[in-house]
Formats: structure tokens, C-alpha cells, sequence
């Protein structure tokens, strides 16, 4: 399967919905996270003992330190300059990540709109994928994955505060899921 760049609100949907970013091995897919993106990324939002939502603090090392996430940085000149254009329009995990995917072949997860247009420019031609779209592909490995679907977008949804846009294609599916 084809390398992936994550960028941070995608890696915290994906964390938020799953408790964790463990199933992201079910897709055998390699994940890389940059150091922009690590920087971003201190705290996640989990339900608290009365059940309303608290912040707590995300310890990403955990799963640079096990493999997981394979830490990425900008490397070549042309790594650095995309970098630096791409952050005028996007912020800098998104530009960041844009700029490895761009240089190095991968796909980039992202649920910025921003990001996904400046990726699909044809001077850029970088894939995407988004956490529906992980979403979908995780569920369809397993039917007790497909089973937890409602609990983790609702989770994203509601802890994460993410969902696809209405003129998103992935918008009628996700509600599909989630009644909230």
C-alpha cells in the first residue's frame, strides 16, 4: 500500500474517534506524521467521569516510539521551499505535510479543505484520503469494525467536533452513522 502523511486534525479525529491510533495497522498502509504536525498536537478532548467532554493532554511519542507514525521532516531544498509556500495559505501541519506528500509520492490525510484544494492544484497533483475515507476502509477489513462505525464517528463528532461538510461527499454517508 501507498505511504500516507497525516496532518493534526485528521490524526485527532482519528484518535479521538478510536481512543487511541492503533487500527490504523488493520490497513496496512505505512503512516508518517511530521514534526510540524507533532508540534501541533498536545491535547484531545475524551469524555470525563460525568460524561461531559474534557480536555486531556495526547502524548504522540507513545506512537512515534512504537512505529506507528514514522516521524517526517523536511529534508530537500525542495521540501523546504514547498514548506514555506504552502504555509502562506494553510497552516503550518497542513503545509508541512502537503509539502513531504508532494515531494516524496505520498498520500496526504487530510480533512482541511484548504489543504485537500491546494493538493489537488496541477502544479501540486498530491493525493488525499480523509478520516471517512479511512473510516470506510477500516470498517469494510472487519464486520465487528463496521459494527463500531456509530461509536466512533460519534465520537469524532461530538469530541473532536469534526464532520464532513454538507457539500462534502462523504457528508450523506457520515450521517448515515450519526444521528446526533
Amino acid at each position: 500500500m501507498d505511504d500516507h502523511v497525516i496532518d493534526c486534525c485528521s490524526l485527532l479525529n482519528l484518535y479521538t474517534g478510536w481512543s487511541g491510533l492503533t487500527e490504523l495497522r488493520d490497513l496496512h498502509r505505512t503512516w508518517h506524521i511530521c514534526e510540524a504536525v507533532l508540534g501541533e498536537t498536545e491535547y484531545t478532548r475524551e469524555y470525563g467521569p460525568d460524561g461531559t467532554p474534557v480536555m486531556i493532554p495526547l502524548d504522540i511519542s507513545v506512537l512515534t516510539g512504537n512505529g506507528l507514525l514514522l516521524p517526517a521532516r523536511p529534508q530537500t531544498e525542495a521540501e523546504i521551499e514547498d514548506y514555506v509556500s504552502f504555509a502562506i495559505e494553510i497552516d503550518d501541519g497542513e503545509a508541512q505535510a502537503l509539502a513531504i506528500a508532494k515531494n516524496r509520492g505520498y498520500v496526504l490525510l487530510t480533512d482541511d479543505h484548504k489543504a485537500a484544494r491546494v493538493a489537488s492544484r496541477p502544479e501540486v497533483a498530491v493525493r488525499t484520503t480523509s478520516t471517512a475515507s479511512i473510516l470506510r476502509d477500516w470498517a469494510q477489513l472487519d464486520r465487528r469494525n463496521e459494527a463500531r462505525l456509530s461509536e466512533v464517528i460519534a465520537r469524532i463528532t461530538v469530541l473532536a467536533r469534526f464532520g464532513p461538510r454538507m457539500d462534502s461527499p462523504d457528508y450523506a454517508w457520515w450521517r448515515r452513522y450519526f444521528q446526533g
